[in-house]
């Protein structure tokens, strides 16, 4: 996808490459689990041998949901900037299994970033806060291609903070790398281990061909053939 300059325009670029359902693939939350580890229960969720998780009656989740409108209007509010909102899923031109279901844009200081309503306890503090959404706004700006992204964070009912992330390019090269492996695995059937640790994708070397190899790639790609041939 190539941006354009305008922010106006931007966001025509972008919600072109929108659809109507959610696809199969990796979406924000997923991004998620995929940092976090949890990659044999999501390759089994995407094949449907087991449900997603159920989070219905979980409170602090259905909070974020019902008061996401709330916060559209009091961001809106306190900065003056509008929000525009985006029904549809967009999707990564480059890697079409890569999809973003965004809470909104915003334009912002002439630059459109992704806007995330967020909704947590009253003692949650900063940092932690960020660490836990990290990926998955890292996530959104790789399939976006925008720079910047806008968490927009009611704390229980006594403060709102607004925090801007910038794209992490390191962090969303190995991001890159781990989303393109799980993917590959689905597609391919190879089932993962019970965890695969990140630290897996923030390291690589180089073979003599001087291409990035990834020692972990090759370790899987050698169970998978092994698995095909039995």
């Amino acid at each position: 996808m190539t941006l354009s300059k305008n922010p106006s325009n931007q966001w025509l670029d972008i919600i072109k490459h929108g659809v109507g359902e959610r696809p199969l693939g990796i979406g924000g939350t997923d991004a998620a689990r995929i940092v976090e580890g949890d990659w044999k229960n999501l390759y089994n969720e995407k094949l449907g041998f087991q449900d997603r998780e159920d989070l219905s009656n979980v409170l602090p989740v259905q909070m974020g949901i019902h008061t996401e409108s709330l916060n559209r209007q009091w961001y809106n509010k306190q900065t003056g900037c509008y929000v525009k909102h985006t029904a549809d899923i967009i999707v990564n031109c480059n890697h079409t299994f890569m999809f973003a279901s965004l809470d909104g844009m915003v334009e912002k200081d002439n630059e459109l970033l992704v806007w995330d309503a967020k909704h947590t306890n009253a003692f949650m503090k900063r940092d932690k806060l960020v660490e836990k959404y990290y990926p998955q706004m890292q996530h959104y700006m790789l399939v976006t291609e925008l720079k910047k992204a806008v968490l927009s964070v009611f704390y229980g009912n006594l403060k709102w903070e607004e925090i801007i992330i910038e794209e992490d390019k390191e962090f969303q090269w190995s991001l890159l790398k781990a989303e393109l492996m799980f993917w590959n695995m689905f597609e391919n059937n190879v089932e993962p281990p019970d965890h695969m640790d990140w630290e897996n994708f923030t390291k690589e070397s180089y073979n003599e061909h001087g291409n990035i190899t990834i020692p972990i790639i090759s370790r899987v790609q050698e169970k998978g053939n092994k698995s095909k041939s039995s």
